[in-house]
């Protein structure tokens, strides 16, 4: 399961070396089966009937995905830097409430990202976070709780409903700095919408960017760029944070990355798990900044 943490580190170096680094762990990741894919039959198992909420990193460990529990109606999310506990509803795929194209239950990236940020709350405090394909909002409802100054957890439009949902339930909790916007990736009126809905419209685009598991090969990693730019702002401080999971190749994040190099932005990246003989030594978290303020248009 080692593997080299050099893959698409910093963006600095010539396309051809960058292209040649690609190539070479490309290479090593087609040696390791990827635990995702042996495990697929479990994550499309038949959602229990039990409305018990379950909390993230308790329960039973045979309805366990990487720590992560898929058929419960619920998720609940505690920590000590949270006001109080997070629930959010969700719905596994035989589930009479799951749409189909949509992410509606809870994956294994998720909780680790919104544990990293309840461990590093700074990030989100105080600043306009927008949440790309949010799935069931817990990332998001994380960064809200956490004192962001507001957040919007966007989706296409067959999540919309789940997501209001779970707006609900944070409202109803005391997390009331949550909006919810319908957002394609790569639809420009969706960005028009998301920069000017709500109560603290983003004008000048958006602080913070965070992404959950959002990189799969062939799934409109392109548009999925174009929403980012399009949103991110272009103040020197502002951040898109990417949580990833790898599954099987480099490739389609190696070119998310050279995307975002292009526009200039630089990239760092650290494994959210440093212990290698962990299943979730296969998750890692990218940080984008923007490489030259001094170029940057006025906001």
């Amino acid at each position: 399961r080692r593997r080299s943490r050099s893959h698409f580190g910093s963006s600095g170096g010539s396309a051809r070396a960058r292209a040649c680094a690609c190539a070479r762990v490309c290479a090593r990741a087609l040696a390791h089966a990827c635990v995702c894919v042996e495990r697929a039959p479990e994550l499309m198992a038949a959602v229990a009937s039990t409305a018990v909420p379950v909390e993230v990193g308790g329960g039973d460990h045979a309805r366990r995905i990487h720590n992560c529990d898929q058929r419960a109606p619920f998720i609940e999310l505690e920590h000590p830097a949270l006001p109080c506990k997070l629930s959010v509803e969700q719905r596994g795929a035989t589930d009479p409430g799951f749409v189909q194209g949509t992410s509606s239950c809870l994956w294994p990236v998720a909780t680790h990202f919104a544990r990293l940020l309840c461990d590093r709350p700074e990030l989100v405090r105080g600043l306009q976070v927008l949440e790309l394909g949010a799935g069931i909002g817990l990332v998001g409802a994380a960064a809200a709780a956490l004192g962001a100054r507001r957040v919007v957890l966007t989706d296409c439009d067959g999540a919309i409903p789940l997501l209001e949902r779970n707006r609900a339930r944070l409202a109803d909790d005391g997390v009331a700095n949550v909006e919810v916007v319908c957002v394609n990736w790569g639809d420009a009126s969706h960005h028009e919408d998301a920069l000017s809905s709500g109560w603290g419209a983003a004008r000048g685009g958006y602080d913070v960017i965070l992404i959950s598991d959002c990189i799969v090969g062939g799934f409109d990693t392109d548009r999925l760029w174009q929403s980012c730019h399009a949103l991110l702002s272009k103040r020197a401080s502002a951040q898109l944070i990417m949580a990833y999971e790898f599954r099987e190749e480099w490739e389609t994040v190696g070119m998310f990355i050279h995307s975002a190099s292009e526009a200039g932005l630089d990239c760092t990246h650290a494994p959210i798990s440093e212990d290698d003989d962990d299943d979730d030594s296969d998750m890692f978290l990218y940080t984008f900044r923007w490489r030259d303020a001094a170029t940057l248009p006025p906001t």
